[in-house]
């Protein structure tokens, strides 16, 4: 049988827990051998090579688009990628051929092991990934943010300091023109890397990060020159 892993998105919860202990319990009993992992994307940013490992066999997490983005960041070619942001237990359960009908393993003790997982409350993997497919690499996204995500590297637009983002804040991605930056924990699509559309953004609303953007410059710049006066 095959190596499984699911993302139980500890941090946010967008994974049902409930739903996704009938899925391990499933997959079990039928002889699958599947990992419970706390939060795909902390493991893209921390710990790299687990997911190079992983990646080997099934994913089941989040948006396709959003796993692929997170391959793609990592230069690792995937393996079967299954979306189980927003389907039900018996959808996902559909990609695999079940016939097993053993009760070994019960949802129950599943959700005890979900919930033993650990939360990373102060550090819970917030930050972009790009959608290559639909970058441009115009690098609106490395003049736009304030705080040295991006790099540009042979033309290339690269995410290389991911744990430097500003929790919360998805501007980036809002300014992007082709729609290509995306935030996992965003709650709304298509910045979380889902297909409908479901928040649109007016030349206001674009024109209102800008000035946003510019007075957060201008308080880094007055607490650098306070900074300096100091040390003098």
């Amino acid at each position: 049988m095959e190596n499984i892993t699911i993302c139980a998105c500890r941090s946010r919860s967008f994974m049902v827990a409930s739903d996704t202990a009938d899925i391990v319990a499933a997959l079990r009993n039928d002889g699958h051998n599947v990992a419970i992992v706390d939060d795909l994307c902390r493991l893209v940013a921390d710990e790299p090579e687990e997911v190079k490992q992983l990646a080997q066999g099934t994913i089941i997490a989040c948006h396709q688009r959003v796993v692929q983005s997170h391959m793609d960041l990592l230069g690792i070619k995937p393996g079967t990628i299954i979306e189980a942001r927003k389907k039900d237990t018996k959808e996902v359960l559909a990609s695999f051929n079940i016939s097993d009908n053993s009760t070994e393993h019960r949802p129950e003790d599943i959700l005890k092991e979900i919930e033993a997982l650990p939360v990373y409350d102060s550090k819970d993997a917030w930050y972009p990934v790009i959608d290559k497919s639909k970058c441009t690499e115009c690098a609106k996204c490395f003049d736009f943010c304030l705080f040295g995500v991006y790099t540009v590297e042979n033309k290339k637009v690269k995410v290389t300091q991911p744990n430097n983002c500003k929790n919360n804040c998805p501007a980036c991605a809002r300014m992007c023109p082709g729609k290509a930056i995306v935030f996992p924990k965003y709650d709304k699509s298509p910045i979380n890397g889902g297909t409908e559309i479901e928040e649109v953004f007016t030349e206001d609303d674009m024109e209102e990060m800008y000035q946003k953007r510019l007075q957060y410059r201008l308080q880094q710049n007055r607490s650098r020159f306070s900074m300096l006066k100091k040390d003098k």
